[in-house]
């Protein structure tokens, strides 16, 4: 056999330490899986495979480790707003609750936040994520922001640790959008509303994959009058095959629907740099009559150089609610 050359050796190691780094970019972003199965195969042909099962379980690891960032910077963003927080039981599933009480007069109006998608895969794809919890909740972060009355409404299996029995791991992957997801969502808002009698009008602000929920959410919960979403993937059927992703089987598909209530005002804001969400690849999906603002500089993360105060002011003033 004859041994490789020096300088062969050299661009297989410059080739693998290349590899690597990409992984390691790609871990932090979240990317997702076909496109982490991709870096793996080229991995693959530069290192043993027993250090390819290592640089697997490193990243898995990493990432349980940043687990413990994220809940810290949950409690801060919780903590800095003054949220009340409160954990409800729907359709079997344990959703989160934050709240920000204020006073509101009789027929008044709350804005209803739901975060993304999260990180339903783990070790770059290779492994489905025991808790889809995000680590930044960017619409979190919108909520405190935003200074009137407002309501974090939780996703199933999210913000509540992976010891609900219900939560099997097709409610953040595949099924995440699926009509049980929807149905426990709205019984849990119904619920909190009940106890609220003042308020009258519901305004839903949902990011990524939470504006998807919030589209389907204001067709089973009448006290909804308006939905923003922002940055959302509102045909995962085309989002997903434009990545190169597993379809979402199970999932409803705001795309599919062809009868709204006429009585929601819909507003969809998209990010003109967005290469995750493009708007060009979504505005098909919107039911007639949306407002559509594409902003300039932002990417998928809201909202680049536009503050949510002024652009949730911007928004307000186009609608005549309490």
């Amino acid at each position: 056999m004859t041994a490789p050359s020096s300088s062969t050796s050299m661009a297989s190691s410059v080739t693998a330490i290349t590899a690597i780094t990409r992984w390691n970019s790609s871990i932090a972003k979240a990317s997702d899986p076909a496109s982490m199965s991709r870096l793996k195969n080229t991995l693959a042909g530069l290192l043993p495979p027993v250090f390819l099962s290592l640089l697997l379980a490193f990243s898995a690891s990493c990432l349980l480790g940043a687990c413990a960032g994220s809940q810290a910077r949950f409690e801060s963003l919780r903590d800095s707003a003054s949220l009340r927080q409160e954990v409800v039981s729907a359709q079997g599933f344990r959703l989160l609750l934050l709240e920000r009480s204020k006073p509101i007069e009789q027929g008044g109006h709350v804005h209803v936040y739901i975060e993304g998608d999260g990180r339903p895969w783990i070790a770059g794809g290779e492994v489905v994520a025991a808790d889809p919890t995000p680590r930044k909740p960017m619409a979190l972060e919108l909520l405190v922001q935003d200074e009137r009355a407002a309501l974090y409404l939780g996703r199933p299996c999210y913000f509540v640790g992976n010891g609900d029995a219900a939560c099997a791991p097709q409610w953040w992957t595949s099924q995440r959008y699926a009509d049980r997801v929807v149905q426990a969502m709205a019984d849990a808002l119904a619920d909190w509303l009940r106890r609220q009698p003042a308020i009258s009008s519901v305004s839903l602000i949902g990011y990524s994959g939470g504006g998807v929920l919030a589209m389907l959410l204001a067709e089973r919960v009448p006290q909804v009058r308006r939905v923003v979403t922002i940055a959302s993937p509102l045909d995962h059927e085309r989002w997903t095959a434009l990545h190169g992703y597993s379809p979402l089987a199970g999932s409803l598909n705001v795309a599919k629907i062809s009868h709204w209530r006429a009585d929601v005002l819909r507003q969809a804001i998209f990010g003109a740099e967005d290469r995750n969400v493009p708007a060009a690849a979504m505005q098909h999906a919107l039911p007639p009559g949306t407002e559509v603002l594409v902003l300039p500089g932002m990417a998928h993360e809201c909202c680049g150089d536009h503050a949510w105060t002024s652009l949730l002011g911007r928004l307000n003033s186009a609608v005549a609610l309490p």
